[in-house]
C-alpha cells in the first residue's frame, strides 16, 4: 500500500480490506510511504504492522510507534499528521480492524480477549510522562515492558518471560541465523 493512488484507495474502501502499515520495512527497503494517514483519516481498516526481522528487523510494535508518527508528519510537512493518540489507536483497535477481529480484539470491553501489556513509566526514558500517548510514541521502548498478560494469561512479569526458555530459544535462533547466513554467502549476496 506505498504507491497507490486515489482510484486504489477507494477501491480498497469498497472491498473492506485489511491493511497492514509497516514502516520500518517500508523506510529500510526505500521504498516509500504509504499514505496511511489519509486511509486511516477516511475510515479504513487499516492497523500498524512489524513486517518481521528479514525486512523491517523489528517484531516490536512499539518501536513502529516513534517512525510512524515523524515520518508521517515529515512526508505531510505537518507538525501536527499522524498525532500519538492515532498512532496508539492505529496498533490497537485499527490492528484489530485491519483483520476483522474487532468484536474479539483490539480494546478492552466485557466479552473481548484481553490482551494486556504493562510500562514501566519510571524508566528514566519515560520521565516526565506529560501526556501518556505521547510518552508512548515517543519515548517508550520494548524493553519498558513489564508484564504481558494474553487472554487472561500472564506470558511475562518483571521482563521474565513465563512460558518459554529463552535460552533455547536464543540458541535455536542463532543456529537459524548460521543456517540462513551460509545460504546467502553460498548465492553470493550480501547480508545486511
Amino acid at each position: 500500500m506505498i504507491n497507490v493512488n486515489e482510484d486504489d484507495i477507494a477501491l480498497l474502501k469498497q472491498h473492506d480490506v485489511g491493511i497492514a502499515h509497516n514502516m520500518s520495512a517500508n523506510i529500510k527497503s526505500a521504498k516509500g510511504v504509504s499514505p496511511a494517514l489519509t486511509m486511516f483519516d477516511e475510515g479504513m481498516r487499516i492497523g500498524l504492522g512489524t513486517d518481521g526481522p528479514m525486512s523491517g528487523n523489528t517484531l516490536s510494535t512499539i518501536d513502529e510507534f516513534n517512525q510512524v508518527a515523524k515520518v508521517h508528519k515529515l512526508v505531510n510537512k505537518d507538525r501536527a499528521a499522524m498525532p500519538p493518540i492515532k498512532v496508539i489507536e492505529m496498533a490497537t483497535m485499527g490492528a484489530a480492524r485491519a483483520l476483522h477481529m474487532e468484536d474479539k480484539i483490539g480494546s478492552l470491553e466485557a466479552g473481548k480477549l484481553a490482551d494486556i501489556i504493562v510500562i514501566d513509566t519510571k524508566a528514566p526514558n519515560m520521565v516526565p510522562m506529560y501526556n501518556p500517548y505521547s510518552a508512548l510514541v515517543y519515548s517508550a521502548y520494548a524493553t519498558n515492558v513489564k508484564h504481558a498478560i494474553v487472554d487472561g494469561r500472564v506470558l511475562m512479569q518483571e521482563r521474565d518471560i513465563l512460558t518459554v526458555d529463552e535460552d533455547s530459544v536464543r540458541e535455536e535462533a542463532l543456529q537459524f541465523a548460521d543456517k540462513v547466513r551460509q545460504t546467502v554467502i553460498a548465492s553470493g549476496e550480501e547480508v545486511r
